[in-house]
């Protein structure tokens, strides 16, 4: 009798892990599917973005020359407007300091 119900409980473990088995691959399946479809997805997204037309294509040699040109001429744009902004001012102070020296004379004293 002591071995009918040993090979019945071994009958039993053996469904139980056939039904492991299964659920582990077919969770294993799931994800697989799960991360191809994301993937997919964002190659999707990243393929109908539409490119900005101003910038130029990035990494290429001409682009990067068209970007250092861009910038060097609006950082000397700048900068012309500040030196003329700058030498404003200092001909508006050398005016008034030269309007308040005419207004005291030592010789009248």
């Amino acid at each position: 009798m002591t071995s009918k119900k040993s090979q019945k409980d071994t009958l039993g473990f053996a469904a139980v892990e056939g039904v492991i088995i299964v659920v582990i691959i077919a969770a294993i399946i799931g994800i697989g599917y799960y991360v191809i479809h994301q993937k997919n997805s964002a190659n999707t997204t990243l393929s109908t973005t539409p490119a900005s037309s101003s910038a130029p294509t990035s990494g290429t040699t001409s682009s990067i020359a068209n970007l250092a040109q861009t910038e060097a001429n609006t950082e000397k744009s700048v900068d012309n407007s500040t030196d003329g902004q700058i030498q404003n001012n200092i001909n508006s102070a050398t005016s008034s300091t030269s309007q308040a020296g005419s207004a005291y004379n030592e010789s009248n004293l």
